[in-house]
């Protein structure tokens, strides 16, 4: 099983959102959570905060997970933990993993080509953070 980490970003009511690079391994162009793998030995916090840094230059506080999502393929089980952050500083600025970025409600996003674990994520999340 491998775990991946997602976040969700959020300001005046909308979510940032992320657009796959049309190279990515999966789901290319596809409209994304910022996040990723942790490295060995990182706490979970630590490690989300880190993709986030390196994916869209912002610093954020990790505050809680808020959702999970379990997803099979030929390569095997992955399991999504989704967390909810706080932007500390920083202006966006994205990695060669993604070509695009916006802010969008959650209708918005639902109306996009989105990973499944997004879907999930607005089905479990209770949405109690500002």
């Amino acid at each position: 099983m491998k775990t991946i980490q997602k976040a969700t970003i959020k300001r005046g009511g909308k979510y940032l959102i992320l657009l796959r690079a049309p190279n990515a391994k999966f789901y290319p162009e596809h409209w994304d959570f910022p996040g990723g793998k942790l490295e060995e030995n990182e706490h979970a916090h630590h490690g989300i905060e880190r993709e986030i840094l390196e994916e869209t230059n912002l610093k954020v506080k990790a505050l809680r997970a808020v959702a999970t999502y379990d997803e099979n393929d030929d390569e095997g089980h992955y399991h999504f933990i989704i967390y909810s952050t706080k932007i500390i500083s920083g202006e966006i600025k994205l990695s060669h993993e993604h070509t695009a970025f916006k802010w969008a409600t959650k209708t918005e996003i639902l109306s996009l080509k989105i990973q499944p674990f997004i879907t999930a994520y607005f089905e479990q999340a209770k949405l109690e953070y500002p």
